[in-house]
């Protein structure tokens, strides 16, 4: 019993403790704790205090705190085991999503003339889907438990270890005119990259986090979507959905051009129909957070970002459901 208290408590204290050590640091004084507690208690916020606070949640808490400790605790939490399990899964869901993402990139930023950012975030918001949200509630029911872990604990490491640190890098290097060096270094000291390289070294000397410790990084962390989700609800407020023709192609490409192409493809290379659902499947999962939250933390597109989530998952309803029933 005093060790179940013990547990219980420790995860509090925790966070209590990264709190007072953030204050400490400067980064929040007492009128950001005041703020907070209005967010926590009542949406019905001035509009001057709503772009306030979204602002200052996004930048500090969810991108220093809470966001680093959800990805370094989900791919710790990952075991080796799942990696190696199911490779073919594996090789399609890193070849798919990398591929489309250097694909867009590259056709944004050379053929379209856009800059670096908006170029990252637009590939980023095609190739990534949301996974831990939307696919860790549909994808058991479909598959069961176990392919269904294999594929959320790999789609999490692409995301956080490949795409996450280069439209990181990318939107620094272009925001700062920064030499490739100091870009990287600079990308490398983001908690959110540092966290998800550290998590997966861990996972490969495998290493598997204890589950006393799992409450300690999952109670704030868990946070960061749902904050991230109602701070995008709040730009989407203050700056209006726009069905611009970027947020309609975006869409498009996410939800229906790009899982469609993946499927062709692995019917022309034979693979195996439980792996080849599986895969079109997560990949018609509709448009993930981070890019909302990267646009809104640089500044850049965040309305486009934020429009795009709202109407990829709106949308999803359809397209998910035929991609379900067809593949």
């Amino acid at each position: 019993m005093f060790q179940t208290l013990i547990l219980a408590l420790i995860p509090i204290i925790f966070t209590l403790g990264l709190g007072y050590f953030a204050a400490w640091r400067g980064t929040f004084d007492e009128q950001a704790s005041s703020i907070f507690v209005t967010l926590i208690m009542s949406y019905a916020l001035p509009r001057e205090r709503v772009i306030k606070v979204a602002q200052q949640i996004f930048v500090t808490l969810i991108m220093s705190y809470a966001l680093p400790l959800s990805v370094f605790s989900g791919i710790w939490g990952t075991p080796r085991q799942l990696i190696i399990k199911d490779r073919s899964v594996v090789l399609w869901l890193l070849l798919a999503m990398v591929i489309c993402y250097l694909i867009l990139f590259l056709g944004y930023y050379f053929i379209g003339h856009q800059s670096r950012s908006l170029a990252a975030l637009r590939a980023m918001a095609v190739a990534d889907p949301s996974v831990p949200f939307v696919g860790s509630a549909v994808l058991p029911l479909l598959f069961g438990s176990n392919l269904s872990a294999i594929d959320i604990g790999i789609c999490s490491l692409i995301i956080n270890l490949l795409a996450l640190p280069v439209t990181i890098y990318l939107l620094e290097s272009d925001q700062l005119a920064e030499s490739h060096e100091q870009g990287l270094l600079r990308t490398f000291k983001k908690p959110l990259v540092w966290a998800s390289l550290l998590g997966f070294i861990l996972v490969l000397a495998g290493s598997t986090m204890p589950a006393s410790l799992a409450n300690n990084f999952t109670l704030l962390g868990k946070a960061a979507g749902g904050v991230a989700i109602f701070a995008a609800g709040i730009v989407l407020q203050t700056r209006k959905i726009h069905l611009t023709l970027p947020v309609i192609g975006n869409v498009f490409l996410k939800n229906i051009l790009f899982p469609l192409i993946v499927w062709g493809v692995l019917i022309l290379l034979q693979v195996p129909v439980q792996a080849r659902r599986l895969v079109v499947v997560t990949l018609a999962i509709p448009m993930a957070t981070m890019p909302t939250v990267l646009a809104i933390q640089y500044q850049v597109a965040a309305s486009e970002m934020a429009s795009t989530q709202f109407l990829s998952t709106v949308v999803s309803f359809v397209t998910m459901g035929f991609f379900m029933i067809a593949v």
